[in-house]
């Protein structure tokens, strides 16, 4: 091993990762109406491959509850499971509905 200091030339960075295929198409799948999606390749090792980026996508973005997605052979399909950006109907925690947590005629 070789160590050297103050260096009169640096090589040049690299520049950020650019986002693979499938994730963009991804995105834009999420952003759309479509039920499921299926990427098609060449063999079964790339599929392999490029499961496991999706894979890694879905996890490090916490989408396990948008979209699952499954391999079988050479293609990967993905499945939306909720709409994105619309709110379901939620109950606020510990709220009572028709005024059950109102005493009724106590007075102090």
């Amino acid at each position: 091993m070789k160590i050297s200091y103050d260096l009169a030339t640096l090589p040049e960075r690299r520049r950020a990762l650019k986002e693979s295929e499938e994730v963009t198409a991804i995105k834009s799948f999420l952003a759309g109406k479509q039920k499921n999606m299926c990427f098609e390749y060449e063999d079964e090792k790339t599929a392999k491959r490029r499961y496991d980026t999706v894979r890694n996508f879905r996890l490090h973005k916490n989408l396990k509850a948008v979209f699952d997605l499954y391999r079988h052979g050479k293609c990967i399909y993905i499945l939306r499971l909720k709409k994105t950006g619309t709110p379901g109907t939620r109950e606020k925690k510990g709220a009572a509905s028709d005024g059950a947590n109102i005493e009724s005629g106590k007075q102090e």
